[in-house]
Order: C-alpha cells, then sequence, then structure tokens
C-alpha cells in the first residue's frame, strides 16, 4: 500500500478527476469522452466524493460516495450512495478495494444514518453489513385506445440545449411521484443513464399536464418508469396522452400516490439495490425509477 496514494474530495480538481475517467473505460467500458463530455454540461453531482489510490498519475481503484435525499414514508431523509467501485484489473487481488471501502464507510458513518448501492454482485457487499432490498414492479389491466390526432407529447433529447432547459427546470420543481420511497433530487444519475439511448429515447414533455412522462409501450403493456415535473397528474391524464393503445400498465416507481390498485410483482434484474443501516421499508414493495439508477 505504500506505493499507492490516496486522494479523495478531489472533485473540482480538473487534473485528478480527468485521472480517474481512465478506471471507468477500463473497468466498466465507459469511454473517458462520455464522462468528459458528462462534465462539460454541468451534469457532474457536486456531492460526489471519490476515494481513489493512484499508483505515481495512473487512478488504479475507486470508491465513490455522494449524497442520496430520499423520500420514504412521507419523510426526507438524507442518505448516502455509493457507486463507481471499481479496481484495475491489474492491481486486484491486494485488498485495495477493501481499504477504500472501509476508509468510504468510515466517512459515511460520520455523517449519514443510511447507505445505498446497486451493484451484480451483492455477495462482495454483504461482509460490509449492506443487505439486499427486494424490489417490485406494479401492474394493473387498463385498456386504452390511442387517439386519432397527433401526439402532443414532445421527445426530449437531452443533448439540446432548449431540451435540456426543460428537464432541469423539472427536476427543480419536480414533486416526488411517491411518498413511500423515491430519490427527491436524482438529476446526476439521470443524466448519466440518458447516455444510453435506449432510455434516451423514453423521454417525453406533456404540454398538456406541464410534466416529462418516461415510458414506452411494449408488446400492448404500457411500462411507466416515472414523471417529473412540480405535479403528479392522475393515472388517467397520463393514459390520455400516451399515443398508442394498450391493455395494461406496469409502473416502475412505488404507485402509492395513485388510488388504483396494483399487484406488486418482483422485479428481477441483474443488479440489486442494497441498504446498510436500519431500513423500514424492508418488507415493503418498493422500487427506485430505473433512470435513478446509480
Amino acid at each position: 500500500m505504500k506505493q499507492f496514494k490516496l486522494e479523495t474530495n478531489y472533485s473540482n480538481n480538473n487534473y485528478l478527476r480527468e485521472k480517474l475517467y481512465p478506471l471507468f473505460e477500463t473497468v466498466f467500458g465507459i469511454e473517458v469522452d462520455t464522462f468528459k463530455d458528462f462534465y462539460a454540461r454541468g451534469f457532474w453531482d457536486a456531492t460526489y466524493t471519490p476515494f481513489t489510490l493512484f499508483h505515481g498519475n495512473r487512478a488504479i481503484a475507486n470508491v465513490s460516495v455522494f449524497d442520496m435525499p430520499l423520500v420514504i414514508n412521507g419523510e426526507k431523509k438524507i442518505a448516502a450512495g455509493i457507486q463507481s467501485v471499481m479496481t484495475d484489473p491489474n492491481y486486484r487481488g491486494q485488498g485495495l478495494m477493501n481499504s477504500l471501502m472501509n476508509k468510504a464507510l468510515k466517512y459515511i458513518d460520520s455523517k449519514y444514518e443510511q447507505t445505498f448501492l446497486m451493484t451484480s454482485n451483492s455477495d462482495l457487499y454483504m461482509k460490509f453489513g449492506f443487505k439486499i432490498v427486494k424490489e417490485y414492479y406494479f401492474t394493473r389491466k387498463w385498456t386504452h385506445t390511442a387517439a386519432q390526432t397527433e401526439s402532443s407529447l414532445i421527445h426530449l433529447d437531452m443533448f439540446d440545449s432548449n431540451d435540456i432547459q426543460i428537464i432541469r427546470w423539472a427536476f427543480a420543481n419536480n414533486k416526488p411521484s411517491s411518498s413511500r420511497f423515491y430519490p427527491i433530487n436524482y438529476a446526476p444519475s439521470f443524466y448519466l443513464n440518458m447516455y444510453n439511448p435506449i432510455l434516451h429515447e423514453m423521454v417525453f414533455f406533456s404540454p398538456e399536464l406541464n410534466v416529462i412522462i418516461i415510458y414506452e409501450v411494449d408488446d400492448g403493456v404500457l411500462e411507466l418508469y416515472d414523471i417529473i415535473g412540480p405535479e403528479l397528474p392522475s393515472l388517467e391524464k397520463i393514459c390520455s396522452v400516451i399515443p398508442f393503445s394498450f391493455t395494461d400498465i406496469n409502473i416502475y416507481f412505488s404507485p402509492d400516490l395513485f388510488p388504483e390498485e396494483f399487484e406488486a410483482v418482483e422485479y428481477n434484474d441483474v443488479d440489486y439495490l442494497m441498504v446498510r443501516g436500519e431500513f423500514e421499508l424492508m418488507e415493503t414493495p418498493i422500487m427506485l425509477p430505473i433512470v435513478a439508477e446509480f
């Protein structure tokens, strides 16, 4: 460990921050130019706190922490999120991740009550006290016949200067889509997810409802991923602006603010949501919106 140097809380240091980007490309295949663009567009999370080991001027292992404000059962809580856990393959097997995770958790324990992360390898984090939070999507029958008139929905392009102003406005004025479990401000995660062209195609603005609707219709099913804006419209109003017919709705956030009844179905994905610390919703069906995943 003596040959490695620990750097932390350096997001505003352009030189060190840009030395972290190649590690993302090495471990996750995310190109360096993606993060350069992400930062240049002002999408970087101001609370992002990396704990990084450098070998010379090369970042070789990292664990990052960020503020994760949530609504949990109607109350605002500031939890911590952990992301960007990565070690260069040439430096694995030396306990670097364990060392950085312990440093990050010591920092977290001084400021936060709960910690969340997402991973495809849940066993790796159980030794640090993390537990899997089962996620559910919510489904019901709903027959909707699309109107014959042209849709009023406007597809939003995050890389368009006018469209991004709408997105920023919607997040700045967003009313949570759930009072049970919902990330209060997940804009940085949303922006990074929008570099995925599949998710990017699902973002629409409704001038009638004054909200962003993130959705797709697949094989006669409305897949509703989130609503972002100052008021959560009724389900009837949301469906009325969708320009496709469908017979079922799947909602990927807790639908407790809608009066309609839904069936909870366990959501199976390659990534698990995990929590460390007391979490009162362990036995309650909940869902972190897909576009908020980190």
